[in-house]
This record gives C-alpha cells, sequence and structure tokens, in this order.
C-alpha cells in the first residue's frame, strides 16, 4: 500500500529545491565574476605599486629600507639587487605567476633600474573568499525571504483545492446534485466535471431503481393478492371447482413476472463474455425451450458465427419470440441471412405498437412489459443494433450481428 503524500508538501519541496539550486548556481557565477573582477583588480595594484616604488626610488632612499622591511618589493638597480623577495628574479616586465606568488615586474624608461611587486596567492586567496563569504551572507536572507515566499504562495495557490476537497469531505452520501466548477483553476477542472458525469450516471441509475422496485411491487402485488385469496377461499371450504385453476394461473404469472425480472437483472448487470457463438444452433435450441410453434427460415445455414456471447443470444431470441406470440397472431416467424441478419415477424392487430419501456404495456397485455426492455439492455451490451418497424399489419424486429470468426466445427 503506498503512503499518502500531499500535494502542497511536494510541491514545495520541488520548488524550494528548485530556488535554492538557482541560487547556488547564482552565488556560484557571482564568486567567478568576483575573482575574475578581484584579480585584475590585484594586477593594476601590483602594477600601480611598482611604478610609484620607481618614483619613490629616484627622489628618496628610505623606498630602499621600506622595500627591505615589506619582503615583497625586489629592488634591481643596475644590476645590483637592492633589496630580495620571496620569488625568484624574474627577466621580463610584466604580471607572472611564479609558486606561491603574484609578480608583477616594471623597468624604468633608462633600463637601469627595475622593481619587482608581489602578493602572496594565500592573501589573494584570503581576500577572495572573505569577499565570496560576504556575499553569501548578504545573499542568504533573500534565499529565506524567497522559501518562505514559495510556501506562502504555494499554499494561497492550492487553497481552491483544498476548499474543494473539505466540500467533498463534507458532503453526504446521499447528495447527488451537481458540484460546483467556479473558483477551480484550468487543471483541476475536468475532476468536478468528471464527478458530475459520474454523478448524473448515478443518479440516473438510483431513479431507474427505484422506478423498477416500485413498478416491480405493483405488478407483483395483483397476482400475490390474487393467489392469497384464492388460497384462503380453499382453506376455508368456500372454493369452487375453478378455485384451483385459479390459483395456479396466479402462481403462474407470479412465476413469468419473476423469470422477466430475473431476466432483467440478467441484463442490467450485462452479460459476461462476446462468444463466438453458433447463431443457428442457439435459435434452434431457444424454439425447442420454449415449446411454442416458430417458422424458422435458416437461409440453408447449417452455421453462422457471431461474436456475442452464447446466453446473451438466447435471451435477445427468448423475449423476442414471447413478445411476438403474446401480442401477435399466428405463428412467428424468423428468417437468417448474411450480414448476419435475423428477422423476428408476426402479424399483430390493428393499432399496435412496439414498448420499450421498463412495465409499459399495451392495455389488456397479459405480460409485464418487460421483454423489449430486457432486448434493449442486452443488444446495448453485445454491441447488437435492433430495429423495429410494423408494416401492412406485420411488426418485424430486425436483429443486425456485427461478424464474427468462424467456429470449428464440434
Amino acid at each position: 500500500m503506498s503512503r499518502p503524500w500531499s500535494l502542497r508538501g511536494r510541491l514545495v519541496r520541488r520548488v524550494v529545491l528548485g530556488a535554492s539550486l538557482s541560487w547556488l548556481v547564482g552565488v556560484g557565477l557571482a564568486a567567478l565574476v568576483i575573482a575574475h573582477e578581484m584579480s585584475e583588480l590585484m594586477d593594476e595594484t601590483l602594477k600601480g605599486w611598482a611604478q610609484l616604488t620607481i618614483d619613490l626610488h629616484r627622489r628618496t632612499d628610505n623606498v630602499d629600507a621600506m622595500a627591505r622591511s615589506a619582503g615583497m618589493i625586489r629592488i634591481i638597480e643596475d644590476g645590483r639587487e637592492l633589496s630580495g623577495a620571496p620569488w625568484p628574479p624574474l627577466t621580463e616586465d610584466g604580471g607572472h605567476d611564479v609558486p606561491g606568488w603574484r609578480v608583477y615586474r616594471q623597468s624604468a624608461l633608462g633600463g637601469d633600474l627595475a622593481v619587482e611587486v608581489g602578493q602572496s596567492d594565500e592573501w589573494r586567496r584570503d581576500e577572495l573568499l572573505e569577499s565570496v563569504a560576504w556575499l553569501f551572507v548578504l545573499m542568504l536572507p533573500v534565499l529565506l525571504a524567497a522559501l518562505v515566499a514559495v510556501r506562502g504562495a504555494v499554499a494561497s495557490a492550492l487553497q481552491p483545492a483544498t476548499r474543494f476537497a473539505q466540500a467533498l469531505r463534507g458532503r453526504s452520501a446521499k447528495d447527488l446534485s451537481p458540484l460546483k466548477e467556479d473558483h477551480l483553476p484550468l487543471e483541476l477542472a475536468p475532476i468536478p466535471q468528471a464527478l458530475n458525469v459520474y454523478l448524473d450516471d448515478i443518479r440516473a441509475r438510483v431513479e431507474t431503481e427505484r422506478q423498477f422496485a416500485t413498478n416491480a411491487a405493483h405488478e407483483l402485488r395483483t397476482p400475490v393478492a390474487a393467489a392469497s385469496g384464492q388460497a384462503q377461499l380453499i382453506a376455508a371450504g368456500l372454493s369452487d371447482e375453478a378455485a384451483a385453476e385459479r390459483l395456479s394461473g396466479a402462481l403462474n404469472r407470479m412465476g413469468h413476472l419473476i423469470d422477466r425480472l430475473l431476466h432483467l437483472s440478467r441484463a442490467e448487470a450485462g452479460v459476461a463474455g462476446h462468444g463466438p457463438s453458433d447463431l443457428v444452433r442457439v435459435v434452434r435450441m431457444v424454439i425447442a425451450d420454449l415449446g411454442t410453434p416458430v417458422l424458422f427460415d435458416d437461409g440453408e445455414m447449417e452455421m453462422l458465427s457471431v461474436p456475442v456471447d452464447p446466453d446473451a443470444l438466447a435471451l435477445i431470441l427468448r423475449n423476442l419470440l414471447r413478445n411476438a406470440a403474446d401480442h401477435g397472431h399466428g405463428t412467428p416467424r424468423m428468417i437468417l441471412s448474411p450480414g448476419p441478419v435475423l428477422t423476428v415477424s408476426n402479424t399483430v392487430p390493428p393499432g399496435a405498437s412496439f414498448h420499450h419501456g421498463m412495465f409499459d404495456k399495451s392495455a389488456g397485455s397479459k405480460g409485464a412489459g418487460l421483454g423489449l426492455a430486457i432486448v434493449t439492455r442486452v443488444a446495448q451490451a453485445q454491441g447488437i443494433a435492433v430495429d423495429y418497424a410494423i408494416v401492412d399489419g406485420t411488426a418485424s424486429v430486425t436483429v443486425r450481428f456485427p461478424p464474427g470468426p468462424e467456429i470449428p466445427a464440434a
């Protein structure tokens, strides 16, 4: 199980890390610039120091004593070294790097006098480190202020998401009203939109189940009441000879309704699998199971594969045939043609129509009004197209199956 994590904490850490790295890179680049500029400044200082030493040597003799006491100035006059220095003598004018020292050599115009002025690398390094340290100290409050600002900015930017999460947490499980999408950034707007689609679906399903339960209870109340009344009459000895038949009829209607409700439950749950199945074989099995006359024209096909679950296919065919037999006249007819396409037809009385809603049935119908609803649910789950038509007193239902792979012979 993954550990819970905070979006605000992750954003703060990453932004702080990025800001800190940027700050370090900036300080590093500033240190490099400072080192370069200080090196040039120190070289200019050495050059000015050397020129000043030459001018002072020609005007006074005290500069020799000063040079000897300083220990960082070498004065050479007429090839003779007047004061020594800790680095080896140089022969060319200009700046030089010698072990442990940065030395600048300057010769007078006549060439009889030369001065070498040096600065130790340790001293120059200490000066550079001191400057960089002060830069770091002066820039550190800027970094700390930036970190505090980042934390506050992230917390402020996430306030809409936090309020949205709190609203969801305090929402009742029975509250299926749409969520408000205002005051949310564009990146979070898809979340309430998706949740609203989900809530709409749940709300529709809850309403469907409520209506289903209400209608099912209403439909079951009549046969249950009839069966209960006949049973009470039989138990009291007040029944006539037809009471047992009426009781059996009520129980049969109740059993038929329960059977249809179970079929609808399977259709709502979605029949698993997508086949393939042999359409010809399933049609013949359904006809034999119903036990009612059906004219089946198989188009001289011994086998026809469709990518449909066999149980789902049988559920569709059984309900179409029952609907044709219960609401039509004569013998239902089934015609199979390539496509694959299966047409179920039967003659119907004038004014007949298809009723697709649950418990939606015509006046005087003895059925439950669930057959076509079951067909619609299962067909949608299996990707089957179903067309309904009534022409010249003949009602026909055309079932168009998607083409499927060949079924190997048994």
